[in-house]
């Protein structure tokens, strides 16, 4: 076999390769993995709280019935929520879409490997 059918060969076998490790990599590295049932838990918590707190934080009674110093606290709480809710968010985002897009990395790599194997079998076998 000459070398450039043997390329070819490798590239088909490669792509392949990768194609089939594309398929699985969301088994082998689950979203689970990074985001736990503990950080559920906690996303849910502070969501509830940052809901209770915008019906405080945004309601003018609330600010004009209560001190100068209850109120800064509780926008206190509220900003420090909402950046921890931000922080989990972008925990939860990277945890379910990392996995995935090595997946669709894999697998276009794949595709295109596969491509350019058989368009060098192809042309190989077309130069006898």
């Amino acid at each position: 076999m000459s070398n450039m059918k043997l390329a070819a060969t490798g590239a088909i076998s490669l792509g392949l390769l990768l194609l089939l490790l594309s398929a699985a990599w969301t088994s082998i590295f689950p979203a689970s993995a990074r985001w736990t049932p503990d950080k559920e838990e906690q996303a849910q918590k502070v969501k509830s709280r940052l809901h209770s707190l915008s019906f405080v934080v945004d309601n003018p009674k609330y600010v004009s019935t209560h001190s100068a110093s209850e109120t800064g606290k509780t926008k206190a709480e509220f900003e420090a929520l909402k950046q921890e809710n931000e922080q989990l968010n972008a925990d939860f985002s990277s945890a379910y879409g990392g996995p995935r897009t090595t997946a669709k990395a894999l697998q276009w790599s794949g595709i295109s490997l596969a491509v350019v194997g058989i368009i060098g079998w192809y042309a190989v076998n077309q130069s006898r």
